[in-house]
C-alpha cells in the first residue's frame, strides 16, 4: 500500500485496525505482516517475518547485511509449488526458498521492505528506478486516483520512466501534467523523474490480486513518448 493511502484511510477511520500482508499464492498469501501501531509507525514497511516462515534477501545467491537491497526469498512449512509446473520449479531451490522475483529489504529491527518487482525496475542512465517510488511519489496528490510507472527505450539513457495516470472523479481539469511533474520533481532524484505523465482515462486492466497489469502500458507509454519525440 502506498503509503499517503494509507494515512487518508487513517485520516476517514480514525478508530479502524488496519492491516498490511506481503505473501504470494505459493506460500499461502502470507510471509511477512503487521498490524496497528506497529503499522502506523512504518507504513512503508510490509512488517515482520510471520513466526511460520524466513525471509532471507538476497543478491549473487549470497545472503546480504540489513538494509542491503536484494531478492526476497521466503521459505517456510506454507511454502509450495501450487501447480508443479516448470515454471514454478525454476524459482524452488533445492533447500525449499521460493524465489519471489520482489527487490527488497529488511532493516536491522526486522521490518521487511517490498522496493519493486525485478521485471519493472527501470535502468536510466545506470541507476535502477524503483516503479514503486516513483507511484508512490505521484499517489501524493489527492487527485490520483491510479498510477503506473514503466520504462520505455532511450538511446542515450537505455530506459526512462514514463508514467501514466487516472484521476479521482472531479478533478478533470484540476490537474494536469505539469502539476503532477511538480509532485514528483519535489520527491525524487532527477534521474527518478518521469519524462512524461500521461493522464490516461482509459481504465487500467487488473489482475485478480488487483494489481495494475503493466505489459500493454509499455506499449501505450512507448508510442507517446516516441510522437512527443518528433514534436520536440
Amino acid at each position: 500500500m502506498a503509503t499517503a493511502h494509507f494515512y487518508r484511510l487513517k485520516q476517514a477511520f480514525p478508530l479502524a485496525t488496519f492491516i498490511q500482508v506481503y505473501g504470494l499464492t505459493e506460500n499461502a498469501g502470507n510471509a511477512v505482516g503487521f498490524a496497528g501501531s506497529d503499522f502506523a509507525a512504518k507504513p512503508d514497511s510490509c512488517g515482520f517475518v510471520s513466526p511460520v516462515n524466513e525471509i532471507l534477501i538476497m543478491k549473487d545467491g549470497v545472503k546480504v547485511a540489513p538494509g542491503v537491497v536484494g531478492e526476497i526469498w521466503v521459505r517456510g512449512p506454507n511454502t509450495y509449488d501450487y501447480d508443479a509446473s516448470a515454471a514454478t520449479d525454476k524459482v524452488l531451490t533445492n533447500d525449499g526458498c521460493l524465489m519471489t522475483g520482489d527487490l527488497g529489504r529488511m532493516d536491522e529491527y526486522g521490518y521487511v521492505y517490498v522496493h519493486d518487482r525485478i521485471e519493472d525496475i527501470i535502468v536510466c542512465g545506470g541507476n535502477n528506478v524503483n516503479s514503486i517510488f516513483v507511484e508512490n511519489a505521484l499517489y501524493t496528490e489527492p487527485g490520483v486516483l491510479e498510477v503506473a510507472v514503466v520504462g520505455v527505450p532511450d538511446q542515450y539513457l537505455g530506459e526512462v520512466p514514463v508514467a501514466l495516470a487516472s484521476l479521482r472523479p472531479g478533478y478533470d481539469g484540476l490537474i494536469d501534467e505539469e502539476g503532477l511533474m511538480a509532485t514528483a520533481e519535489k520527491q525524487l532524484p532527477k534521474y527518478a523523474v518521469p519524462v512524461m505523465i500521461i493522464l490516461y482515462d482509459s481504465g487500467f486492466d487488473h489482475t485478480s490480486s488487483g494489481k495494475i497489469i503493466k505489459a500493454p502500458l509499455r506499449a501505450i507509454a512507448q508510442e507517446e513518448w516516441a510522437k512527443r519525440l518528433m514534436k520536440e
